[in-house]
């Protein structure tokens, strides 16, 4: 397959092809004049491709006094760069009340994005983006067919909506694991776990970014050996991290 909306396996009874203009995503958030710019001038397109619910994949509703799991939308958008991706992204989340699955394409990459939602406790008819995640930037080839494989939406166990939601985020957030340790894990890890080790490898390459700069700005031999020596200690410190992530997440 090449389109990877495909391989949600949406069920015939809740595919759409209803095109949404930025016009009214606009409308909808009444963003800043330096917001709107961005809107406009970067996506080339949006469409809500599906409606996932009670009748369209047999999974109860959810519904509590924090949360509303009724609907899920699940949406494709067309960017012309990802040097707004987060900014369009966190815009396009918050302005639909429904649980979104927004699928982008952006030139060759792809990217999916899921948020969880819970009802605002001031004002009921509206929701609250709990926490954003995403994938990293990726193209359709070997490295990902586990994770398309877990993306069909009829093979999602679930009690109800919300932790079918729930479930299909914790897959979504797990391939940026690709990226880090060269494949998708076998166990998948919730995303809040994921979220601070993927912080901590974030934080510490960001230190060794600021080494290296630093090592490249000093004249002097002692300083210089100074240098190399915590680099390569940071570089090692990384890979041990990462080294433990993948042990745990592969080979258990």
């Amino acid at each position: 397959m090449n389109d990877i909306i495909e391989y949600f396996h949406i069920p015939k009874s809740g595919k759409t092809r209803q095109r949404i203009s930025v016009k009214e995503i606009i409308d909808q958030l009444n963003p800043t004049a330096q917001d709107k710019k961005v809107l406009n001038s970067e996506v080339n397109s949006i469409y809500l491709e599906g409606v996932l619910d009670a009748q369209t994949i047999r999974i109860p509703s959810y519904v509590s006094d924090e949360h509303l799991y009724e609907a899920i939308y699940v949406l494709q958008v067309s960017l012309k760069t990802d040097q707004h991706f987060s900014l369009i992204n966190e815009k396009l989340h918050a302005v639909f009340p429904n649980p979104l699955i927004i699928v982008y394409y952006i030139a060759d990459k792809l990217r999916v994005s899921l948020a969880p939602k819970r009802i605002s406790k001031l004002t009921k008819d509206k929701s609250v983006i709990e926490s954003i995640y995403s994938t990293s930037a990726f193209v359709i080839d070997e490295k990902h067919l586990d994770f398309f494989e877990l993306l069909n939406v009829s093979k999602v166990n679930a009690l109800n909506l919300k932790e079918f939601y729930d479930k299909l985020t914790d897959i979504v957030y797990s391939e940026r694991l690709i990226e880090l340790i060269g494949l998708f894990p076998r166990q998948i890890p919730k995303t809040m776990n994921l979220k601070q080790s993927i912080k901590k490898i974030e934080d510490e390459t960001s230190n060794l970014n600021e080494l290296n700069s630093n090592f490249k700005q000093v004249t002097m031999m002692s300083e210089k050996m100074d240098y190399h020596m915590k680099i390569k200690n940071k570089e090692h410190e990384i890979d041990r991290f990462i080294s433990d992530l993948k042990e745990e997440l592969i080979n258990e």
